[in-house]
């Protein structure tokens, strides 16, 4: 009887021994934590700033109302206030959507070497999207782009038609589409605070007609759009709409 107790005591030990290393060897179930990734991607962004309109107005050509034509033609500088709308697509492409209204107006004589007169004032309406591609090299994020414009020219008055033809408001200047090669850079002051400088410039003609005859007037605009800018960059997390997204590049 001692025998066979000495010897369950024996078989006991030994299993509480094995048992613990043996499940040491055994494959784990569970899987291991995965860290949290800290990659927040903000696809947002606004800024306001100063955008400075220089149009050229060179070449500008006034046909079909003789004697008058149009000579060293010239279209006035503005700096207007500006908008623009940033999406994100991934943290080197972005979509940019800028709007503002800028007054201008063409200069000109209307004989060859004679005085320039105000020829036209007109306040224009560009509104312009552009595809970015930014370098994303940190702080500093410089970028290029290329994009479309259409541009309405409202509220024409003409010293030309009203003064010194006495016919009244007879020029009205018609909407015209073209393309804007853009450059910039943005510069992060925080996380979210960003400083911008943007050059776009829109190669762009404008048709007027005048005193009732068609496309009378070819207006060389030739914009450069020159901004200054402040700007805030978040994610829909940062307006407690969601969790933030996490950036896949």
């Amino acid at each position: 009887m001692k025998n066979n107790f000495r010897l369950a005591f024996a078989a006991a030990l030994l299993s509480a021994v094995a048992l613990p290393a043996f499940a040491a060897d055994l494959p784990s179930t569970k899987e291991a934590p995965i860290a949290p990734v800290d990659d927040s991607f903000m696809p947002f962004m606004v800024r306001v700033g100063a955008l400075g309109v220089l149009p050229d107005g060179a070449g500008s050509t006034l046909n079909g109302l003789a004697p008058y034509g149009l000579y060293n033609s010239r279209l006035t500088d503005n700096v207007v206030p500006e908008i623009d709308l940033n999406y994100f697509i991934t943290k080197n492409w972005a979509v940019e959507a800028i709007c503002c209204f800028a007054h201008t107006t063409l200069e000109a004589s209307v004989v060859p070497g004679g005085t320039r007169y105000n020829i036209a004032n007109t306040t224009a309406f560009p509104p312009t999207v552009t595809l970015q591609y930014h370098f994303a090299m940190g702080q500093f994020d410089p970028y290029v782009g290329v994009g479309a414009n259409y541009t309405w020219g409202f509220w024409t008055q003409s010293w030309l038609t009203k003064d010194a033809l006495k016919a009244g408001n007879g020029i009205n200047v018609h909407g015209a589409a073209g393309i804007d090669f853009d450059m910039g850079f943005d510069y992060y002051l925080t996380r979210h605070w960003v400083v911008n400088l943007d050059a776009k410039y829109l190669p762009l003609t404008m048709d007027a007609n005048v005193l009732g005859v068609q496309n009378a007037a070819h207006i060389n605009v030739d914009p450069w759009l020159v901004r200054l800018a402040i700007g805030y960059r978040f994610g829909l997390a940062d307006l407690g709409l969601g969790a933030p997204v996490v950036a896949k590049y």
